[in-house]
């Protein structure tokens, strides 16, 4: 019976939002880039809010709650990270959104073509492919978050291959259909959907655990480590982390192209202070979840890491027809974080492989899109077979990789002096250290991540290029196309 009632609700859910789908695909008529992948630039304040809600948590609540079940008190730092990431949102918003609705961007490239001109298309080209990787890597991520959920929540009937393939196909569904107006739409659904979720999974935690105190004595207990006080070298890989997670996750493409797809600029402000306070609350959820499934399961080595979040719903669900209800509400609502996010992440990586990978930007005609976006889940389904790796190592990659792009998005757009060669420059160097770290197997050194020393050379080459171009060469004109481009205020892109 629970295992039937599991398939019943999921199977409702997932198809109860196709008509969503098709709604959104008969509000559009312009069938351009500007009305598929932003909207046509109309998000208000709610549907902003949430969409950018969902397509926040993603997966990561499966990785986030695995790495407190396996670390302990220790991955406390994860809040940290969650309030240094809304905090970052201001080195990017205020002056990116203006010039993003001036200059008609779409995708990220069209920043760099802005910011450095058509001069510059090694830079554009480079900053595409690792921005291809990561987010990649990011779709890979919710599609192996969501086999492991189909595949604990349903008892293995539905096994983990075949929930990969199905949520592949639903994914694909949304996102062909509608593009981002479907994806949003269905996205403010499934934000108030984790809303509800989440917080029957929070009162659940807290009456499971009888209370704090006997909770940090289980911790204490089963993860005595992670109780002390962290040493030096700890802190400072918390630190480091917190400055890699809020200078990478302001570069991702979805989340760029939902600044660009917003009414106004006060509607991203306001959505992005809302969305800061209650990304933090969720994140408390996530931890406590982890923690309280330490003296559920002890020193359980039978399962992964990655299973904690699906088998302490069945768990819960076990106990009581009312708490198996409950637990299908939070697994709905974990299946709505991973789905927003897949589709929200491949709606972007088939903007910028169609878009930004060529010298000129054609903007009609959507056929080529909807071939590029079918292969792109046909290789990350077949990918996300590979079980073997962690979901939170998964996201670490993608950190690593997306911060490499800071500097030609986040420093550029205060510093606009140097051309796109020391940017071009430091990005190869970025790149070369962090994948040699990579095949040494050093992920840190000292507390401080491979990413974050990766972008330390970057950053360093960046300057010491400037520097020689401008003393040694003084008389190479380095300064970009884009301030002729503000000067005479004609658009960059035409849709």
């Amino acid at each position: 019976m629970p295992v039937i009632f599991s398939l019943i609700t999921l199977g409702v859910y997932l198809f109860i939002l196709i008509p969503v789908c098709i709604r959104a695909k008969n509000k559009s008529r312009l069938h351009n880039a500007a009305d598929h992948y932003l909207a046509n630039r109309s998000l208000g304040l709610l549907v902003l809010l949430l969409t950018m809600y969902a397509t926040t948590i993603s997966g990561n609540v499966m990785g986030v709650s695995a790495k407190a079940y396996s670390m302990g008190y220790t991955w406390i730092i994860f809040a940290g990270l969650i309030s240094a990431i809304s905090c970052s949102f201001h080195l990017l918003i205020p002056k990116l959104r203006p010039l993003s609705v001036r200059y008609h961007f779409i995708t990220p490239g069209d920043w760099v073509r802005y910011r450095f001109g058509a001069k510059a298309q090694v830079l554009r080209v480079l900053i595409t492919l690792v921005l291809m990787l990561a987010v990649g890597n990011y779709l890979l991520a919710q599609f192996k978050a969501a086999g492991e959920i189909i595949d604990v929540m349903t008892q293995k009937t539905i096994p983990y291959e075949f929930g990969v393939v199905g949520f592949a196909l639903i994914i694909l569904t949304y996102d062909s259909l509608g593009g981002l107006r479907a994806v949003v739409w269905t996205d403010a659904i499934q934000g108030l959907v984790m809303m509800a979720g989440f917080t029957s999974l929070a009162i659940w935690v807290i009456e499971t655990t009888n209370g704090i105190t006997n909770l940090a004595h289980a911790i204490a207990e089963l993860r005595p480590e992670s109780v002390p006080v962290p040493g030096a070298t700890m802190q400072l890989q918390w630190f480091s982390l917190m400055i890699l997670g809020s200078l990478a996750v302001i570069i991702y493409p979805q989340t760029l192209q939902r600044i660009f797809a917003a009414t106004e600029d006060k509607t991203i402000f306001q959505s992005m202070a809302i969305l800061g306070i209650i990304a933090a609350g969720s994140s408390m959820i996530f931890l406590f979840s982890g923690w309280a499934a330490i003296p559920i399961f002890g020193q359980d080595a039978s399962f992964a890491a990655d299973e904690v979040i699906p088998r302490l719903l069945a768990h819960w669900g076990n106990s009581s027809i009312l708490n198996r209800i409950s637990s299908m509400m939070v697994l709905l609502a974990v299946l709505a974080a991973i789905m927003s996010t897949a589709d929200s992440v491949l709606l972007s990586l088939v903007s910028i492989v169609r878009h930004d990978l060529r010298r000129v930007t054609q903007r009609e005609g959507l056929s080529a899109d909807k071939w590029i976006t079918a292969l792109v889940v046909l290789i990350v389904t077949f990918a996300a077979l590979y079980r073997d790796i962690t979901l939170w190592r998964l996201i670490e990659l993608k950190l690593e990789l997306l911060v490499q792009c800071f500097p030609a998005f986040v420093i550029a757009l205060h510093w606009r002096k140097p051309s796109a060669g020391p940017f071009l420059l430091g990005l190869i160097g970025g790149l070369v250290i962090l994948v040699t770290l990579f095949f040494l197997g050093i992920r840190q050194i000292s507390g401080i991540n491979a990413g974050l020393i990766a972008l330390i050379g970057n950053v360093v080459i960046v300057g010491l290029y400037w520097g020689i171009q401008k003393y040694v060469s003084p008389k190479n004109d380095a300064t970009p196309v884009a301030a002729k481009l503000i000067i005479e205020k004609k658009p960059l892109i035409n849709d």
